[in-house]
């Protein structure tokens, strides 16, 4: 990956560490929970976040499988068998994908990647 395309990946793995704790401790919060307190206000504030990280997040994924289509594993079947994990862990194979291979520069002259 590129420098543009590394900040997006981790922007939006820094957006999902952070929002996602936000998310459950304002709703699980009891400030908003008062008798008096408009329940929908919290849903409103969040909202908007909540599209701007998934949009984030659909640009990160489709940036990431780029990458591992771009990259040489050397193996016949690693870019399907990494496809796969990505696509159906629920995200803990696209952050493992991440830290180990696509934060490292693509091996130049087709030479696979460990």
């Amino acid at each position: 990956m590129r420098g543009a395309e590394k900040t997006v990946v981790l922007g939006a793995l820094i957006y999902m560490a952070v929002y996602i704790p936000c998310v459950i401790l304002a709703v699980t919060s009891t400030a908003f929970s008062a008798a008096g307190d408009d329940p929908g206000a919290v849903f409103r504030v969040i909202l908007p976040f909540h599209f701007f990280g998934m949009a984030l997040n659909l640009v990160a994924l489709i940036l990431t499988i780029r990458d591992l289509y771009l990259r040489d594993f050397g193996r016949e079947n690693a870019k399907l068998t990494w496809l796969l994990l990505i696509l159906m862990t629920g995200g803990i194979g696209w952050v493992i994908y991440i830290l180990r291979h696509a934060l490292k520069p693509r091996p130049a002259g087709g030479e696979p990647t460990q």
